[in-house]
């Protein structure tokens, strides 16, 4: 099923504020850190995983590149978009339109065809 950006903006919110009992009684900060600790443990993935391409060590913490699958990056990214939608809220910012606005400039500024 296709993901419509307003429900989950709706249904995201909603279980924030009444599954997790944080939203607005948590400062912005609190919404960029761990949107930032997501963005993180992805970025960790991806430097263990070339880190062993290159033939590296695998070890170093808790898990091994060995144990990295799809799933495990795909989740990572799943919370990001969660979290950034979350701040993004907060602030009053339409994801869609944050994401189309943006890469039309881009693709104007650059003068590239493509737009969204």
């Amino acid at each position: 099923m296709p993901l419509h950006l307003p429900t989950f903006r709706a249904t995201n919110v909603d279980r924030a504020i009444n599954g997790f009992n944080c939203y607005q009684n948590q400062p912005l900060t609190y919404w960029t850190t761990a949107l930032a600790g997501e963005v993180g443990e992805l970025c960790n993935m991806i430097k263990k995983l070339q880190r062993v391409e290159k033939g590296g060590i695998d070890g170093g913490s808790s898990y091994k590149a060995c144990d990295i699958d799809k799933k495990m990056l795909q989740e990572e990214i799943g919370g990001i978009a969660i979290y950034l939608d979350l701040l993004a809220s907060l602030l009053d910012i339409e994801l869609e339109e944050a994401i189309r606005t943006t890469f039309n400039k881009k693709s104007e500024q650059l003068n590239f065809p493509h737009r969204i």
